[in-house]
């Protein structure tokens, strides 16, 4: 029996924020991709996700990293601007409130999810939230899963994970939860894996 749905944020519930700014970057500013690309997969970006270092720290260390001309906060605002609502995810999740538990799990940003929070208030349709930032841990860290079931109060066989990236699911897929793939756009067929699991929608 299902009892609880998760979501990841980037790339399910929202669009993968990192590749829409790298484009916007490149054709309305001239950032080279690579470069751009560089900093928000770097190390330090990592550690950020883990909340091992401040907001500040990062950008500082940003802006010491990119050429002369750039601008790590224009980065910034166009990282955080790129996570666009999927208004389809969202209508599953109103449809699937209150018959499961609704649990976001995420490898985020405090300063993102309270950016996002502000634009969409969407954390009022979670009743649980586990973010990499609080544990010091992010994806695709086995620890990190496992904390996710703790914290969900289900076995793994009562828990469907919802994820965009294959690489992040394989521990969740180790560990005994079920996981379906998303592909954005792609909400139909994400509708029928669910109900093929048993989730009454």
């Amino acid at each position: 029996m299902v009892r609880a749905i998760v979501f990841d944020l980037g790339g399910v519930l929202f669009a993968e924020g990192k590749s829409v700014a790298v484009e916007k970057l490149a054709r309305e500013h001239g950032y080279k991709k690579d470069i751009v690309l560089a900093v928000l997969s770097s190390s330090k970006s990592m550690e950020l996700r883990k909340g091992l270092i401040s907001d500040e720290e990062f950008w500082r260390w940003a802006q010491r990293k990119i050429p002369d001309g750039y601008d790590a906060l224009l980065i910034k605002k166009e990282w955080y601007g790129g996570y666009i609502l999927d208004k389809d995810i969202l209508g599953l999740v109103k449809q699937l409130r209150g018959k499961y538990k609704i649990i976001a799990f995420s490898g985020n940003i405090r300063s993102r999810v309270e950016f996002l929070e502000e634009k969409y208030r969407f954390r009022r349709l979670l009743d649980k939230e586990i973010y990499s930032f609080d544990y010091h841990r992010t994806k695709p860290d086995k620890q990190f899963v496992e904390i996710m079931i703790e914290e969900s109060g289900c076995r793994p066989r009562e828990i469907v994970y919802i994820e965009d990236n294959d690489r992040y699911a394989l521990p969740a897929r180790e560990l005994g939860v079920r996981v379906v793939i998303y592909s954005r756009g792609e909400v139909r067929k994400l509708a029928q894996e669910l109900q093929k699991l048993g989730v009454k929608l």
